[in-house]
C-alpha cells in the first residue's frame, strides 16, 4: 500500500537579494535627499557662531575705545589676538579690521570672508556703527547687503 506522504511547505527564513536591493535603493534615495540639506544647515550654524564672533569683537572694540579714548590704531592682533575664526577645530573664517590708524572719524569695519569648508558661503560684516551685512554667495565683501538673518 502506498501511503501519501504529507509534505509540509517550510517558509525560508531570511531576505531575498531583490528585497536587500530594494532596502538599499530606498536608504540611498534619503541619504540623497538629507545629505545636502544637512550640509546646508553646518554652514548657516558656522555663519551663525561667526556671526556671534563678530559681535564680541565688537564689544571688545568699544571696550578699547572706553580704554584709549578712541578705535585709533586699534588691529586683531591687540583687541581679539588673531585673525581667523576657528571654533570647530579648522579655520571656517579669515578676519579683517579697516585701518584705524589713518580714518580721522575712528570707525572700523570688521570683515569675515570664507575659507575652507565655508567657502562660497558669503562674507559677513558688521561695522562700528552696528550694521551687519551678509554677501550671500560672495566670499567678498561686495554685492548686496543681507541682513544676517537671511537664509
Amino acid at each position: 500500500m502506498f501511503r501519501a506522504r504529507s509534505r509540509r511547505l517550510v517558509a525560508n527564513k531570511g531576505f531575498t537579494l531583490i528585497e536587500l536591493m530594494i532596502a538599499v535603493a530606498i536608504v540611498a534615495i534619503l541619504a540623497a535627499i538629507a545629505f545636502p540639506s544637512y550640509q546646508d544647515s553646518v554652514k548657516r550654524t558656522k555663519r551663525a557662531e561667526a556671526q556671534a564672533e563678530l559681535l564680541g569683537i565688537g564689544q571688545k572694540l568699544a571696550s578699547y575705545k572706553l580704554a584709549n579714548g578712541s578705535f585709533y590704531e586699534a588691529n586683531l592682533q591687540n583687541v581679539y589676538g588673531g585673525n581667523v575664526i576657528n571654533k570647530s577645530g579648522s579655520i571656517t573664517y579669515n578676519l579683517s579690521l579697516s585701518d584705524t590708524s589713518t580714518d580721522p572719524t575712528h570707525t572700523w569695519t570688521l570683515t569675515a570672508t570664507p575659507a575652507g569648508s565655508q567657502l562660497g558661503n558669503g562674507a559677513i560684516t558688521l561695522d562700528s556703527k552696528g550694521k551687519q551685512c551678509w554677501f550671500k554667495d560672495k566670499d567678498d565683501a561686495s554685492g548686496t547687503c543681507l541682513s544676517w538673518d537671511e537664509k
